[in-house]
């Protein structure tokens, strides 16, 4: 018996340690996040003499040409594992963090926020995420709730601790500080504590505990051909495209759209803090609900969320302060970032998980990179789009819960 109970604590703390260094990994992506790019938009278009907007464009093929490594990266985490990819991928976040800071002109900003998304975003946060799918499957809904918590946990550290930075010395010594502040937290935690396959290392799924009831390991293994044709696929494609495309739209015009509405800078970055708030409880509490109900009617919640956030700012951004669309943008966020890094296992099974999920990525970040270009047309125009493109996604989601209710 004594035995027994040792063995049990031994798994649970190998799924504890995952857990936590999933945490971190994730956390570790935030300077290549939206909201660790947020701050740096205006004071590195005044220092290389550009326009706003020409940033934004220049970050938005960033985003897109660098997430097309997603593929490429996922056939390597699917071969290789997480293990064996976790340092390439904590280097290049950090070298991308330095090409930042050497950025002088267009082509040179441009060279670094594709760096930096394929880095962080390609590279880290990808190989976090499939250590968290392959380690947890009755408790993948808590544990990748935990994992995302990292990106609120940056939302709220991050941009208050570079700010200082930013307007003390400068936004190249902020991405420095960057740099070396992920070296020194992800290679130590990527060496010590990221696992390939539990049962490459001795342990068992779940903190040991038995996967049980609906939330079990699916007795399907869909390649991404197979994937495509499912009703699945595209619903979770419009999730990952509204999440990506709508929070990095919405975040990058915050400022511009907080200070129309008569909120000063300060009052504005304030509002990003509880945005990342709300976004972590709405990720703890959709974690829970994604392991008893499944990712599908979950993401209907978020879709609500996002209705509810993009029609406030777009007929009062003022109401209460800009807390109402705050929020709520922050509850959408981290609801659909869970559903969509859970329901793919759910859907689709482990085994091509990797280049499923590498090629989601590009149609999610797609949807980044094209969100902040509506703004271009007019504010009123791409609300507009993010609302259409939100009835597309609950339609999806209420027929493919249709068909699963039949199928069952």
């Amino acid at each position: 018996m004594s035995v027994g109970r040792a063995e049990r604590r031994l798994q649970a703390r190998s799924g504890g340690l995952v857990a936590a260094a999933a945490l971190i990994g994730v956390f570790a992506t935030t300077p290549g996040q939206t909201v660790g790019v947020s701050a740096f938009i205006d004071p590195i278009a005044a220092d290389l003499g550009l326009d706003r907007a020409q940033v934004l464009v220049l970050y938005s093929l960033g985003t897109f040409l660098g997430i097309l490594a997603a593929p490429f990266i996922g056939k390597l985490v699917d071969r290789f594992g997480p293990r064996r990819l976790i340092v390439p991928a904590v280097l290049a976040v950090a070298l991308a963090c330095g090409v930042m800071s050497l950025a002088h002109d267009v082509w040179s900003l441009g060279l670094g926020f594709l760096l930096l998304r394929a880095a962080a975003i390609a590279g880290l946060s990808l190989v976090t995420m499939q250590m968290v799918n392959l380690w947890f499957d009755r408790f993948r809904g808590r544990v990748t709730a935990l994992a995302m918590m990292g990106l609120a946990l940056g939302g709220l550290v991050i941009p208050p601790l570079v700010e200082p930075i930013i307007q003390g010395d400068s936004w190249r010594t902020a991405y420095l500080v960057q740099a070396v502040g992920v070296l020194a937290i992800m290679l130590p935690v990527g060496l010590a504590f990221y696992r390939n396959r539990p049962e490459d290392h001795g342990a068992v799924r779940d903190f040991g505990r038995a996967s049980i009831g609906a939330t079990a390991v699916p007795a399907i293994s869909l390649t991404l051909a197979e994937s495509v044709r499912t009703n699945a696929f595209w619903y979770f494609s419009g999730l990952t495209v509204l999440s990506n495309g709508v929070g990095t739209a919405l975040m990058l015009d915050h400022v511009r759209a907080m200070a129309g509405a008569g909120l000063a800078r300060d009052s504005a970055i304030g509002l990003l803090g509880a945005m990342t708030s709300a976004q972590a409880i709405a990720t703890l509490g959709s974690g829970a609900l994604i392991d008893r109900f499944g990712a599908r009617p979950v993401g209907l919640l978020g879709l609500c969320f996002l209705g509810f956030s993009v029609t406030c700012l777009w007929m009062k951004p003022a109401f209460v302060g800009g807390f109402a669309y705050a929020m709520t943008l922050g509850a959408m966020i981290g609801t659909l970032q869970i559903v969509y890094s859970a329901g793919l296992a759910e859907s689709f099974g482990l085994k091509h998980l990797g280049i499923i999920r590498g090629n989601m990525f590009v149609i999610g970040v797609s949807g980044a990179a094209a969100g902040p270009l509506a703004f271009l047309w007019s504010p009123a125009a791409a609300y507009s789009i993010f609302l259409g493109i939100t009835v597309v996604a609950a339609t999806l989601g209420l027929v493919g819960m249709r068909l699963e209710s039949k199928g069952t």
